[in-house]
């Protein structure tokens, strides 16, 4: 059964929103890396940095393949 054309694009601009958050949650990891320098901290913030970039890349792959399939 089809999804219907309102329900595929209401999903991509969802997407599109989690990637933009995404996105911002990604920029500050790098902000504060850039900036901490206790060493325990240090290891806090690399792992929060590698979970930030891996939630991006995997909504922007997400994102892809719906795009491809929607249009």
């Amino acid at each position: 059964m089809s999804v219907p054309l309102k329900a595929r694009v209401a999903e991509v601009e969802d997407l599109v929103a989690a990637l933009k958050e995404a996105r911002e949650e990604w920029l500050a990891a790098q902000s504060l890396f850039a900036e901490v320098s206790e060493p325990d901290l240090v290891d806090q913030v690399i792992y929060r940095l590698q979970a930030a970039e891996r939630k991006y890349m995997y909504l922007w792959k997400e994102l892809q393949q719906k795009w491809t399939r929607s249009g």
